[in-house]
């Protein structure tokens, strides 16, 4: 029996009212909760925009309407989920870890409040993967950031003060419905990336793909477009491994793998052009003080770490030291591997490289195949997720899409696997019943 892809399904036209709200949800998440004129995060408030009562009301309602959603939608899908969560093991890991960190963190009540929404969104992703075949997931999302796009040119045109960047020097660079530039940059590299996924030339989509370009080039995020330049190279690449035999694809993928130290060490030798090209200077905008200051509270509390959303309390607790040694305020780490190691410790880390050591274990055999667009979407959402984090922090967030996403690209090969262990099984019956009736006579 041949394996068949999700993407060779044809496409259901039009979206269900199921549809739509995981939709509307996923929005929320791209945008980490920060609703425009309803619950704006600190980058708007830090504009100058006053704190009204709707701005409190409107972002607890939005929380409890949006979760009350997820709720819902686990409870009509739980059989499915509960039988999927024991090959999640590491993942899974992850959020109940989350949760037993209110035993030890520094503030119990907000890490209880924030880690058993972050659990929901992981098992919402989950949902997403066992409900909707890849193509409707990817049709889902194509809706989803078709939607953050239009706001994002509708708020920076209409309402510039919400919808351009307040940060000095880039009061024109646009970052949309989006907490900022460098994050508008980043959704509009998801949004090309769900594209390129299961990419076919129609009109549609190649307008969809030059809005979200559009949208990118505004932003003014040159970290952005090189993200860009991955992501095309990467599907490109990809494309191009399914006309070539196997032993070809693996000698491809052994220089890759040789490759990426090469390049690591080219981009270090090169990095005064390459900074001054990006606007930053040797300390990354700050980022490698951040780093040296997060490593010193890490090796304080290095195996359970300091509890989910714990530490970064502004002048509660211990992150009020890192803002008086560096004269300016943080909110994370900067690099999403150091912000586990921080919240969960070495526990949290260590599960998360199991976890996405097992995705790419069970990504290989396919790759090997050349059944490459049976995967070609959880391979583009696992190294994004490996090249956001690298210098921000996109996987821990609370209220972020990419922990969804993570979620559910494991989930999604997770399935592929359990398919192609059936198929297996099938074709192995049907051999040792060929061979239990014998050759037929003639």
């Amino acid at each position: 029996m041949q394996a068949t892809s999700a993407l060779a399904i044809p496409e259901r036209r039009g979206m269900t009212a199921e549809e739509l709200c995981c939709a509307l949800i996923l929005a929320f998440f791209a945008i980490q909760g920060a609703i425009p004129f309803i619950a704006p995060n600190h980058a708007p408030e830090a504009s100058g925009l006053p704190t009204t009562r709707l701005m409190f009301y409107g972002g607890v309602g939005s929380q409890l309407v949006v979760y009350a959603a997820i709720a819902y939608l686990l409870l009509r899908q739980a059989a499915g989920i509960m039988r999927r969560l024991r090959a999640m093991q590491w993942t899974l890991g992850i959020a109940l870890l989350a949760i037993a960190s209110t035993f030890w963190s520094q503030f119990p009540a907000y890490t209880v409040r924030r880690s058993v929404p972050f659990a929901m969104a992981g098992l919402f992703g989950l949902y997403l993967a066992t409900r909707y075949p890849v193509r409707r997931q990817l049709a889902i999302l194509r809706v989803t950031m078709l939607t953050l796009a239009a706001a994002s040119i509708a708020l920076a045109l209409a309402f510039p003060r919400l919808g351009l960047d307040y940060s000095t020097g880039h009061h024109a660079d646009w970052q949309g419905v989006f907490t900022q530039k460098n994050t508008c940059g980043e959704m509009m590299v998801l949004a090309t990336a769900i594209l390129l996924a299961g990419w076919k030339p129609t009109w549609q989509r190649i307008a969809s793909a030059a809005l979200f370009l559009g949208v990118l080039f505004m932003t003014g995020s040159r970290s952005a477009w090189l993200l860009e330049a991955a992501v095309v190279l990467l599907w490109a690449a990809l494309t191009a491994a399914r006309r070539v035999d196997a032993p070809t694809r693996i000698l491809a993928a052994l220089a890759a793998l040789f490759g990426l130290p090469a390049t690591a060490v080219a981009l270090f030798w090169w990095r005064g052009p390459l900074l001054a090209w990006l606007g930053r200077g040797p300390t990354l905008s700050g980022r490698t003080l951040i780093w040296q200051q997060v490593w010193v509270f890490i090796q304080q509390r290095p195996w359970l770490g300091w509890g989910y959303e714990a530490f970064w309390r502004g002048m509660r607790g211990q992150a009020f030291r890192i803002d008086a040694a560096l004269n300016f305020v943080v909110f994370h780490a900067h690099n999403g591997f150091l912000e586990i190691w921080l919240n969960l410790g070495l526990a949290g880390l260590a599960l998360f490289v199991l976890s996405y050591a097992r995705a790419w274990r069970g990504l290989w055999p396919t790759l090997r195949a050349g059944q490459v667009e049976r995967v070609l979407w959880p391979v583009l959402v696992l190294s994004l997720v490996l090249l956001y984090n690298l210098d921000e922090n996109t996987l821990l967030t609370y209220n972020g899409i990419f922990w969804v996403l993570y979620v559910m690209a494991v989930a999604n090969i997770e399935l592929l696997r359990a398919e192609d262990r059936l198929q297996s099984e099938v074709a192995r019956r049907r051999q040792r019943r060929s061979y239990a009736t014998g050759p037929a006579l003639p």
